[in-house]
């Protein structure tokens, strides 16, 4: 994750994590605090300590669409690894 074309697609068919509170609930259990800024059509998760953070697309009723980490300078594997049980917890994968 080293660049801003890096992403995480939603599936075709989503599983329960339908909304960027959930996604950040997850973050939040998995050990990686974190807190949600709203900016017009796109939310970010903002991770306590760190300058990456994740920027997701949302539809008009507020679902995630895409998600990117347009930042991905200060993450370790523990962090990765976090991100990636994550999206997999919610049957998203990543798609250079």
């Amino acid at each position: 994750m080293t660049s801003s074309n890096d992403f995480f697609e939603q599936p075709k068919e989503p599983q329960s994590a339908g909304t960027v509170e959930e996604i950040r609930d997850r973050f939040i259990a998995a050990g990686a605090r974190c807190k949600m800024e709203r900016q017009d059509d796109e939310v970010r998760l903002v991770f306590d300590g760190r300058k990456c953070y994740l920027r997701f697309t949302v539809n008009a009723s507020g679902r995630p669409l895409t998600a990117s980490m347009p930042d991905a300078t200060d993450y370790d594997a523990d962090f990765g690894q976090i991100v990636f049980k994550v999206f997999e917890s919610i049957g998203w994968k990543f798609q250079l």
